[in-house]
């Protein structure tokens, strides 16, 4: 995400939307009430005769009531009523949605102005933004993911077409051919979608194929082993310790780390940890939280979002750090488990259980 111009006085931000994981940011960066501005479709004035115009495009401005946000899908959806609109376009006061993609320019007015949040989340927006294409290939499959600040998706799994004879003198000419070609589209499709590295993991039975097909088709890559081949070699990857260097300027490792220490801390027993929503916002306001992990679907539920948009605004105003991680993730699902928000404090409360009871 670029951000075009910044006026703090007024509360107004101008954005582009360069990649799809911008979506993201962009619904985080959205509260209701918001004026946004973009290009769009609307209908021209009925005439005195009843008779509809013609779709035209404007400019038009509308105050949020509604964000229609999916994960990997490449659009965003922003309800509510028209604030602003050319005179010669019905609806001024009516509902509109506008439907925002990769190359679109939005004006966003704060009505609560530009706080220490929408700071963090610009800043998060605005950096850069590592892609990684995943291939992993077993003895009988091949998964394809891509890792970005938004998660892991798991694009697809898909069998190899070939026939195992268990003989080890023959696995070159039982997988090579099927396998090559089948990297040679997958990689292709990634260098399309523009990703800044690639890592093939394998097995030890099949890793010297999987270079000599590798080095065939021309392609920059790391070659990794892993115990198992397929979907479960994605996610193996991301829990390898000697493989922290390669992703280290994916945000999405170092949101593991984080629900990791959680664990640490509660498996221990520490008075540094507390968990769920509910208590997590009671020590917020005592200014104890130094990290403050929530879980994005919580900011995505119209029950949740407000509370969870003044959580993460009063730790990130007295000096604490807030990670949101995505759901989908394994490390998500951990964080739901434990009640979609946890905080490691500054220091231990030692009346940590009556307080959050």
């Amino acid at each position: 995400m670029r951000v075009l111009g910044i006026d703090e006085r007024r509360g107004e931000l101008e954005v582009l939307l360069e990649v799809p994981e911008d979506f993201y940011f962009l619904a985080l960066l959205l509260e209701r009430n918001d004026i946004v501005y973009a290009w769009t479709t609307r209908q021209l004035r009925v005439d005195a005769e009843g008779r509809k115009g013609d779709r035209v495009r404007v400019y038009l401005g509308l105050q949020v009531e509604k964000i229609s946000y999916s994960k990997f899908l490449h659009r965003i959806r922003v309800t509510g009523r028209i604030v602003d609109a050319p005179e010669d376009v019905s609806g001024r006061g009516s509902y509109h949605t506008l439907s925002l993609g990769v190359g679109d320019t939005v004006r966003i007015v704060k009505q609560k102005g530009i706080g220490a949040l929408t700071r963090e989340i610009l800043s998060k927006a605005s950096s850069a933004i590592k892609r990684v294409l995943l291939v992993s290939v077993g003895d009988d499959e091949i998964a394809v993911g891509y890792l970005s600040p938004v998660g892991i998706e798991v694009r697809f799994v898909s069998g190899i077409d070939y026939t195992k004879t268990g003989e080890e003198e023959s696995i070159r000419e039982q997988v090579y051919i099927p396998l090559r070609k089948k990297l040679e589209d997958v990689l292709k499709s990634g260098y399309a979608e523009g990703v800044d590295e690639v890592v093939i993991a394998t097995t030890e039975r099949l890793t010297e194929v999987v270079s000599e097909a590798i080095r065939e088709a021309g392609a920059r890559a790391k070659l990794v082993k892993v115990s198992e081949g397929g979907e479960a070699g994605i996610h193996e990857l991301l829990r390898r310790e000697d493989l922290r260097s390669l992703f280290k300027e994916v945000r999405a490792v170092i949101e593991r780390e984080l629900v990791d220490e959680v664990l640490q801390s509660v498996s221990k027993g520490s008075k540094k940890v507390v968990l769920g929503l509910e208590n997590v916002v009671k020590v917020a306001k005592w200014g104890v939280v130094e990290k403050l992990l929530v879980a994005d679907d919580l900011l995505f539920e119209e029950a949740t979002r407000d509370t969870v948009l003044e959580l993460l605004n009063d730790v990130l105003s007295l000096s604490g750090k807030v990670y949101i991680i995505p759901t989908e993730s394994e490390w998500g699902q951990t964080l739901r488990k434990l009640g979609g928000a946890a905080a490691l404090l500054f220091y231990e409360l030692k009346d940590l259980e009556s307080t959050t009871m």
